[in-house]
């Protein structure tokens, strides 16, 4: 059984727990699902469910890993290229469609700018968790040397 207390407190365990939540906040939202991309090109929604589910799926699986630090940065990483695939996907399908806007005759379209900025604010949140994890080995590392 893993040791809970030690897991909630490291610092990357927040990270990577607050880049999930900002990925499937994406699903809360109708741009990537009702938009004209969604209607032209039939591998926009799957394509954006997928990598929305595979990459929350994968930062909740990379928390557990917490006593294998270097397969965890590593996981950690792959979680950083798949939220740059995400976010290449999100905008590829929107500026082909002419829907990547911010504003409109209106104002501001505040869901689309949400789920735009969303893959961002997760990147930056995986990034921040992979650096405490090589602190962390780093940290390591220097105490088998003092030994």
């Amino acid at each position: 059984m893993p040791d809970l207390t030690a897991m909630i407190q490291r610092i990357q365990t927040v990270y990577l727990l607050l880049g999930a939540l900002a990925l499937a906040a994406t699903g809360l939202f109708e741009v990537p699902w009702s938009d004209p991309a969604a209607q032209r090109y039939a591998w926009f929604v799957p394509s954006v469910a997928g990598l929305v589910v595979g990459t929350v799926a994968t930062a909740l699986g990379a928390i557990f890993l917490y006593e294998r630090r270097k397969t965890q940065r590593t996981v950690v990483y792959g979680l950083q290229v798949l939220t740059i695939v995400l976010a290449g996907v999100l905008y590829g399908g929107l500026y082909t469609t002419g829907t990547l806007t911010f504003t409109d005759p209106t104002g501001i379209l505040w869901s689309r700018t949400i789920v735009l900025l969303l893959p961002m604010v997760a990147y930056v949140l995986f990034r921040l968790a992979r650096r405490g994890i090589e602190s962390d080995i780093e940290l390591v590392e220097s105490m088998d040397r003092i030994r």
